[in-house]
């Protein structure tokens, strides 16, 4: 529980850009936003979180978000590590009923992974 609150006060601490590209609707008429955005992406356990300036998403597990992550492996030192990705995805407004953060993200295209600056890290590490 405490590395969760660890990793959401992290990603709360950090932004980058996030380029609008077009708007799409599904047959439920919701509203699904195909944007390309960069910022900082964890996986860990069962769980991937995507966060871009002031807007967090929880990441849909699927085939994208683990190639993601598969990529991003050489640039962490510890599991719970941070990366710069630059992604093309959906954003997908949750349900009701669902717990977790308003939006998802469904990664559809990697464009590029890089290590986070690590002069910009500010997480406190404990024991060791």
């Amino acid at each position: 529980m405490k590395k969760i609150i660890l990793i959401c006060t992290i990603i709360l601490a950090f932004g980058c850009k996030d380029e609008k590209k077009h708007t799409e609707t599904t047959s439920t008429d919701k509203k699904v936003e195909t944007k390309r955005l960069v910022g900082e992406f964890v996986y860990y356990a069962d769980a991937a979180v995507f966060q871009v300036k002031n807007d967090i998403y929880g990441v849909i597990l699927d085939e994208k978000s683990k190639a993601l992550n598969k990529e991003a492996e050489p640039y962490k030192k510890e599991a719970t590590d941070m990366v710069i990705a630059d992604v093309e995805a959906q954003i997908i407004p949750k349900d009701k009923n669902e717990e977790g953060w308003p939006y998802k993200l469904k990664i559809e295209k990697i464009h590029s992974v890089k290590a986070l600056d690590p002069n910009k890290n500010d997480v406190i590490k404990l024991g060791k």
